[in-house]
């Protein structure tokens, strides 16, 4: 989305909400489109609609909340992430078959496991195959929810002017430790 779509969207929320009319809301419009580059306007469109329905209290959407929404919408309620561990792996032990190589798994990250694991190991595993499962999952998981949000923040970065640019590559390298979860050394 860009910042007129944003803008648009935003005045849906102030529209709703009394109390915001009276704020000018044009750097949040510019936040949004800086932080949502990947949303279409139609998505964000739906999401805010679907926002204000349920919101209770009368204050602006922060991001977050709208790429949830904009995810329970793409993928359904249920399908925002990957399974949990014990979900994937329930699944894995009812259709897991060795004679049966080529079974259709519910997320990618699944079918990914198990070619790590290796079907055989699975299917004749130990007592331990489920924990070894769930951490191996775990990571891939972790790992593709890490790259996407890494290829967003890039797309963000690239989407800035070049003075910007400088200053945000200039705040996260002052704030690593931060940043990291690290503390300052």
């Amino acid at each position: 989305m860009n910042v007129k779509e944003a803008a648009t969207l935003l005045s849906y929320v102030v529209a709703a909400m009394p109390n915001i009319q009276d704020k000018d809301l044009a750097p949040t419009a510019k936040l949004w489109a800086n932080v949502m580059p990947d949303i279409s306007f139609e998505l964000g469109q739906q999401a805010i609609i679907k926002i204000l329905r349920s919101k209770k209290i009368p204050t602006v959407p922060l991001p977050a909340e709208v790429i949830e929404t904009v995810d329970s919408i793409r993928y359904g309620e249920n399908k925002i992430n990957a399974p949990s561990d014990y979900e994937a792996w329930q699944e894995v032990r009812s259709k897991i078959d060795y004679y049966k190589p080529n079974q259709k798994w519910s997320h990618p990250a699944i079918e990914e496991t198990i070619k790590i694991i290796g079907s055989r190991n699975i299917c004749g595993g130990d007592y331990n195959v489920a924990d070894r499962f769930m951490k191996v999952y775990n990571r891939i998981v972790k790992r593709s929810n890490d790259q996407y949000e890494n290829k967003v923040t890039l797309q963000i970065i690239d989407n800035t002017s070049k003075d910007k640019k400088k200053d945000i590559l200039t705040f996260i390298g002052e704030n690593k430790q931060i940043i990291l979860g690290r503390k300052a050394v």
